[in-house]
């Protein structure tokens, strides 16, 4: 049968159904069983899902354009003068092709990530489910893969790039690797930039959530007694009570003391726990 101008051939129209179905369970874990070993990225999305979301976008999107902004430019050198560079004393121009190579291989990745998270935004979902199907997708962790041998490449090239000369034959290559450098070094700095706007630090957390101090007014609305003739027969008869010092001060209660007790029955020196819950509206004990 003859096709109309235009129609798919059905051996390409299948193959094009099978690309297309590969790579959907290539970025989608869906239909995944939830890992034993969750990505710790999960954690930190459980505790801010909003911090979190703002901050995989911006670190998504511009590592995928800082990536594709490195391999244009770099792609086009190593083009024009492939042959020239071999002739300096480190292969610079290798590690810049791997470089690039590993740079877009990571590259749709972070296109997906950044276009699903913002999709999940919009549509007001459920984030943690979102990270969780793409944090479990084989593609995360083909990425992290890469990663881990992106950074070590990386090393090897800054060391490279110490220990090379200036090479006469093609000047442009040394320039061009140590403004990679460069480029990786300041989009390092951005994401910790970005994350410590994003995340608070784990003392301020700490401060933030320390209890505040009373007012002198709820404070002087807790009863106020005097340690008098009950308690005394009670130590004089060598029993003890669980709050016959001050906790505050360590000293032992007197006759005639002004005592302050809280709503949780602890009693304290009426100046000792003023001053205490003036800074921690806190029992001390």
């Amino acid at each position: 049968a003859s096709l109309r101008p235009g129609a798919m051939p059905p051996v390409l129209r299948r193959l094009t159904r099978s690309v297309q179905r590969r790579m959907q369970s290539f970025f989608d874990g869906t239909n995944r069983e939830a890992d034993e070993n969750p990505d710790p990225l999960l954690d930190v999305v459980q505790q801010y899902p909003i911090e979190a979301a703002w901050f995989i976008k911006v670190v998504m999107f511009y590592g995928s354009v800082s990536s594709l902004a490195t391999i244009v430019p770099c792609g086009l050198f190593l083009l024009a003068f492939w042959e020239p560079c071999r002739l300096c004393n480190r292969p610079l121009r290798c590690w810049l092709a791997l470089h690039c190579l590993l740079q877009l291989m990571q590259a749709p990745v972070r296109i997906v990530f950044y276009l699903r998270v913002r999709e999940i935004q919009r549509l007001d979902g459920d984030i943690q489910e979102c990270m969780r199907q793409l944090t479990q997708a084989p593609a995360w962790r083909t990425s992290k893969f890469v990663s881990i041998a992106s950074y070590a490449w990386f090393v090897l090239g800054v060391v490279w790039l110490l220990n090379s000369t200036y090479c006469d034959s093609c000047p442009g290559l040394y320039r061009l690797s140590l403004g990679v450098v460069v480029a990786s070094f300041l989009k390092l700095l951005m994401t910790l930039v970005v994350f410590n706007r994003c995340f608070p630090v784990r003392g301020e957390a700490s401060l933030q959530a320390k209890p505040r101090g009373a007012t002198q007014e709820l404070i002087d609305s807790l009863p106020l007694f005097e340690f008098g003739v009950e308690e005394v027969e009670v130590r004089r008869e060598g029993r003890r009570r669980s709050d016959s010092s001050c906790a505050v001060c360590l000293c032992e209660f007197e006759g005639a003391e002004q005592l302050r007790r809280l709503p949780c029955n602890h009693s304290f020196h009426q100046s000792c726990i003023d001053r205490w819950l003036r800074w921690n509206q806190v029992c001390p004990l």
